[in-house]
């Protein structure tokens, strides 16, 4: 079966079916244990965003099965775009953010709590194609070249049946029903990004397709994403990677829905992590309302440390891969997780920084009877009568107590140690229409199902 793609089916970070394997994690306060499962959102789109003053930069990642000619994006900008705009990068990107900002199942020891180790363990940062044919009266083709794999062509057009008629021509299979909307971007001045795959220029060993980055400027930060609900008939997620500069980014004209978390994880009580997190978001989501589209902040922190880490924080060489200029001691790196049916999006997505520099995220520990006077039990709440670190434990002995021969040992002086805290724990290797930033994503693809 061959079927268009709404905008957030089509984009996804599904050239990679699971995060790298995770190695054996140490910290000194807290082991990470595991996040959901990656199959759990491998058809959630994933689009990575940097924001400095006006400038934004996306990278999309694709999910195309099948043949490659059937792919097509089409993506309203502000502005027109030249070749030094946009660039193709590895898709081992995605990846590396997904592991590093995902929700968390993190194992706790009552030594964790004995210890208030200051390091945060941060990272060290240095400073500071082919042309379109097909013409269709009232379109303009007002750039064209080609980057990668990618032909690409910037659009101007006066009326939507006329764009939709030289797409149709140039093989961008575009949904009618998009028409109303296209005609919206095309009054509010937008240009049209549109991208095919160049046969000549992509190897023949190719399995999948680079993602694509493009920079613009515009005053207003936003996503559009009702063109993309267009034709979509089921629930889609939508995770965003965002890197700004005043805070934890926000969105402001849709509510935030707030996931529980911070709680004690009993692995007897459910059939796994990922299944448990997901009960969890979707539960969030219903407190809100379904009918509208809501959001959850699943992760901001400093991009260069994490406490306790569920990847690699983020240093130099990734930061600018993102498409971030300069320095980046004061930026924020943002986890946003929506998930909507096409009813629930009436206007596209405007964000914001908010200059809360909070860092949250969502951390659950492994169920620890010793520790339930110090986290709740997820679902159950708080236990009448706790377990807790402070009361004696029959088995313990006088063996493990640190003396230096000094005293108490509680004072003994533990030097440096530890010059690595639980911020460097190692686990997976790892506008115009005053919404402009990114609109309409279209492609052909044969169904896996």
């Amino acid at each position: 079966m061959v079927r268009s793609l709404p905008l957030v089916a089509s984009f996804t970070l599904g050239v990679l079916a699971a995060l790298l394997a995770p190695r054996d994690a140490s910290a000194f306060c807290g082991t990470y244990v595991g996040g959901p499962d990656a199959a759990l959102f491998n058809r959630a789109s994933k689009i990575i965003v940097t924001r400095q003053e006006d400038s934004t930069t996306l990278t999309l990642a694709n999910d195309l099965v099948g043949d490659v000619t059937d792919f097509a994006l089409v993506v309203p900008v502000p502005e027109v775009l030249s070749a030094e705009d946009v660039r193709v990068v590895a898709p081992e990107l995605f990846t590396r953010l997904d592991a590093y900002s995902s929700p968390r199942l993190v194992s706790y020891t009552c030594d964790d709590f004995a210890n208030d180790w200051s390091d945060t363990g941060a990272v060290d940062q240095d400073s500071g194609g082919g042309g379109g044919g097909g013409e269709a009266e009232g379109v303009t083709v007002e750039a064209s070249f080609s980057e990668g794999e990618y032909d690409i062509v910037i659009l101007s057009a006066t009326e939507s049946s006329s764009l939709l008629t030289w797409l149709d021509t140039n093989g961008y299979a575009v949904s009618e029903t998009a028409g109303e909307l296209l005609q919206e971007y095309i009054d509010a001045g937008a240009y049209f990004f549109a991208a095919k795959v160049s046969l000549t220029a992509l190897p023949e060993e190719a399995t999948f397709l680079s993602p694509l980055q493009l920079r613009y400027s515009d005053a207003v930060f936003s996503l559009p994403v009702r063109l993309g609900t267009a034709n979509a008939e089921d629930e889609q997620d939508l995770i965003l990677f965002v890197m700004g500069d005043e805070g934890q980014t926000h969105i402001s004209n849709y509510p935030e829905a707030k996931v529980e978390d911070e709680c004690l994880f009993d692995e007897a009580a459910f059939e796994s992590f990922g299944a448990f997190y997901d009960g969890r978001f979707v539960k969030a989501l219903d407190d809100v309302g379904r009918d509208r589209a809501s959001w959850v902040l699943e992760y901001a922190w400093d991009p260069g440390s994490c406490d306790p880490c569920s990847g690699e924080p983020l240093d130099t060489e990734v930061i600018e891969e993102l498409g971030w200029v300069g320095d980046w001691g004061s930026a924020t790196f943002t986890r946003l997780h929506l998930r909507y049916g096409p009813g629930a999006v009436d206007q596209d997505l405007v964000l914001y920084g908010s200059n809360i520099r909070d860092q949250e995220q969502l951390r659950y520990v492994l169920y620890d009877e010793a520790l339930e006077d110090r986290f709740p039990r997820c679902i159950d709440g708080w236990v009448d009568d706790p377990g807790s670190c402070d009361e004696p434990n029959e088995d313990d002995d006088d063996d493990d107590v640190i003396d230096d021969g000094a005293g108490d040992p509680a004072e003994v002086d533990r030097g440096a140690e530890p010059k690595l805290s639980c911020g460097t724990s190692k686990a997976p290797a790892g506008g115009v229409l005053g919404l402009v930033a990114l609109a309409l994503i279209v492609g052909r693809r044969r169904s896996a199902r």
